[in-house]
């Protein structure tokens, strides 16, 4: 593990929305690079274009956002209630130094019983690494291109 930076833990603000569709954007064309193709890439990280479902999930998730102390946004995780893992990125510039471990433990923190998510390829190790077993394959499609992923879920 890298060095790990000064990094706050708060709820999202519709402010952060921007931000947050960036880093979704390049995290997705860059950290998952070597997981997925350029159409695969592409189709996924498109969904950075819909504002409407990035407000959605402010509105309908419990939102959070980890900033490192530069101000600079390190990643952001999406609980939808009760126990389900919408959604978590770690930026590209803070890989490997503990953003997303602390997003987990934050999400799992606010829930009970098992814990699911549908996780990409990129993920999967960091989610077995912290006690997410794969219960299927999935093949869901995005602008007509399958995006292999995995459901998981931790007891």
């Amino acid at each position: 593990m890298g060095n790990t930076p000064d990094i706050m833990l708060r709820p999202a603000v519709d402010a952060d929305l921007p931000g947050i569709r960036s880093l979704f954007r390049s995290t997705v064309m860059q950290v998952c690079a070597g997981d997925y193709d350029a159409s695969q890439l592409q189709a996924w990280a498109s969904s950075a274009d819909d504002p409407a479902r990035w407000q959605k999930l402010l509105d309908t998730t419990e939102l959070i956002v980890a900033v490192a102390g530069d101000g600079r946004l390190a990643g952001f995780a999406a609980l939808e209630r009760p126990s389900h893992i919408e959604m978590m990125y770690a930026g590209k510039d803070f890989q490997g130094m503990g953003v997303a471990a602390r997003l987990l433990h934050r999400l799992l923190s606010q829930t009970t019983g098992p814990v699911t998510a549908h996780v990409s390829r990129t993920a999967r190790p960091f989610f077995e690494k912290h006690g997410f077993s794969v219960t299927e394959a999935r093949f869901p499609v995005r602008n007509g291109i399958v995006i292999p992923n995995f459901a998981m879920t931790k007891p």
